[in-house]
């Protein structure tokens, strides 16, 4: 048996081990699964207007843009943007000259107005046609046609040499342009014929603009504008002139071709006259 002083050492090393006993470990809090957030998309673009008006004494500028704009709200923003910041240049102009002029004689305001209308809206592409006007004071205003292609894929503008291949031949463009200007010249009373002076344009020299088709969804053909002094004097006007999409098909880029079909929905005037009035803003 055990003496009472072994019971005592026995007692103490119990007594021991249980402090240096290390306490239990907590379990750990379960880890919460991470959740991504998912990046944003980008804005769209905000609404802009249809139009513009800015009148002060020293200039008066404008702007209209046709409704069906409204349903490609990166193409309006694009477009409203671009022609109020030229318009915003040009009063700013107007105010420089204004105030340069110093009184010495009556001023008349400038005067600057664009208006734009729905050319063509066959998937891929969108078509827009423009009128402006200019008065600086000087012999006679100033006025001319303007273009805008929009590819509704990439959802980007695009320039017109876009649309074709490369290595494409463009005379063939060319020649089409140049028989279309000298037909409507036939037709306009006092026309003067084509010459060393006022010789044919090449086709990058025009403004071009997507036609329309008879067969629906597709592009019929290009309308090229051709302001005034390029193949007649001032006073003989623009030369407006269609060509159909068959004379070029074989021109066109790959990624475009298959926009193109059957014939333009209009010829136009025999005449080349314009087939669309800008709403002067008074």
């Amino acid at each position: 048996m055990l003496s009472m002083k072994a019971f005592a050492v026995l007692g103490l090393v119990v007594a021991l081990a249980a402090c240096e006993r290390k306490p239990a470990t907590p379990p750990k809090a379960p880890v919460e699964a991470s959740v991504t957030t998912p990046k944003a998309a980008a804005p769209a673009p905000m609404a802009r207007p249809l139009s513009f008006d800015q009148s002060d004494e020293a200039a008066k500028v404008a702007l209209r843009l046709p409704a069906e704009i409204a349903s490609h709200p990166a193409l309006h923003a694009l477009l409203y943007d671009r022609e109020t910041a030229g318009l915003k240049t040009f009063a700013a102009k107007a105010a420089a000259d204004r105030k340069a002029s110093d009184g010495k004689f009556p001023w008349r305001p400038y005067t600057r107005q664009s208006q734009w209308f729905l050319a063509v809206d066959s998937a891929p592409l969108v078509g827009l046609r423009a009128l402006w006007f200019e008065d600086t004071g000087g012999a006679h205003p100033n006025h001319g046609g303007s273009t805008l292609i929009w590819d509704n894929v990439a959802n980007r503008e695009i320039q017109p040499n876009a649309l074709f291949r490369p290595d494409a031949d463009m005379a063939v463009l060319d020649k089409a342009i140049c028989d279309a200007v000298a037909q409507a010249k036939t037709h306009r009373a006092g026309a003067t014929p084509l010459n060393d002076m006022f010789a044919c344009p090449k086709w990058n020299q025009t403004v071009l603009v997507l036609a329309p088709s008879t067969i629906p969804g597709k592009i019929g053909g290009l309308t090229a504008l051709i302001d005034p002094y390029v193949v007649g004097p001032y006073a003989e006007g623009d030369y407006e002139v269609v060509v159909p999409a068959s004379t070029f098909q074989g021109l066109l880029a790959p990624a475009y071709a298959g926009a193109f079909g059957g014939a333009p929905k209009s010829p136009g005037n025999p005449d080349g006259t314009l087939s669309v009035r800008m709403d002067v803003v008074k």
